[in-house]
């Protein structure tokens, strides 16, 4: 072979073997900087979620309160010699205060989850709570999945002689004075707020800390629930197995867009069963 050709030779396999050590070292630099700020984007703690949770729930609630009473004060005003403590109660299932008060305390409280979300540093919002488009087969896939939840708890609700529309929402329907108003209540302003709340800030906390995954889902599920009073013994049990089944999606998909679609879908189709029922059996 001749001198000058080998050496040529040589010197690119002396040069290729340099770039390769270069590509590794850039690659192990990448992967270095890659798992730093990984350790720093991981989400609020456990303890930190749950106290800024608390203030968000607190408020929540408070605004919701100050509606009822901005009800029963216009009552008071409108009707002097009405039993104001009777009414009060009633509004737990008047259409109308339901649907201010949902309006007005989820659109309080987004925004404020959302600026909870923002304070933690070196993670974006997006990635934080979900903000992610889901890809055509996850879109088909859950939707179908939600399509059997409905049916199967439809029929366990009806084989345990169980009304599958629930009392109050009859009530809430029939004293609504405004069905936009209470339908953008519940099927837009609250599964925006309580999955950005619930499967958005409160899992992320929970998935990252010593309960994991599996601990995230139980809670939020549990406490999801929990928060749905006006349901009996039945209806919150089959709440808690939609939350699971939720929690389920956000794990798998990472995706709060396909929860909100979801959840919107099951107030959309109680929407309906109450209005078939008021119409034909109310």
């Amino acid at each position: 072979m001749n001198k000058g050709l080998a050496f040529d030779i040589f010197k690119k396999d002396q040069m290729s073997g340099e770039f390769r050590r270069f590509d590794r070292a850039a690659m192990l630099l990448k992967e270095w900087l890659r798992s730093s700020n990984e350790m720093e984007a991981e989400p609020w703690g456990f303890w930190a979620t749950l106290g800024f949770s608390a203030i968000i729930f607190g408020l929540f609630c408070a605004l919701q309160f100050l509606v009822v009473m901005a009800f029963v004060s216009f009552a008071r005003v409108q009707h002097p010699e009405l039993d104001l403590e009777v009414y009060a109660k009633s509004l737990s299932s008047n259409g109308f205060c339901l649907a201010i008060s949902e309006v007005v305390s989820g659109l309080i409280c987004i925004p404020l989850t959302l600026w909870f979300t923002k304070l933690r540093k070196n993670i974006s919002v997006k990635n934080y709570i979900g903000f992610r488009e889901p890809q055509k087969r996850e879109w088909v896939r859950w939707l179908l999945i939600l399509a059997v939840f409905l049916f199967l708890s439809d029929a366990v609700i009806s084989l345990l002689h169980r009304p599958i529309v629930p009392p109050f929402m009859v009530d809430a329907y029939k004293t609504v004075s405004s069905l936009p108003a209470l339908l953008f209540a519940i099927i837009v302003v609250a599964p925006i707020f309580e999955e950005i709340f619930f499967r958005g800030f409160l899992f992320q906390g929970i998935r990252y800390s010593r309960l994991g995954p599996i601990g995230a889902i139980g809670i939020t599920s549990f406490l999801w629930a929990g928060i749905h009073l006006q349901y009996d013994v039945y209806g919150i049990m089959i709440l808690f197995a939609l939350g699971l089944l939720l929690g389920i999606v956000r794990l798998k998909t990472d995706s709060i867009h396909l929860l909100m679609v979801m959840h919107s879908l099951v107030s959309v189709v109680a929407t309906i069963e109450t209005t078939l029922y008021v119409r034909f059996m109310g």
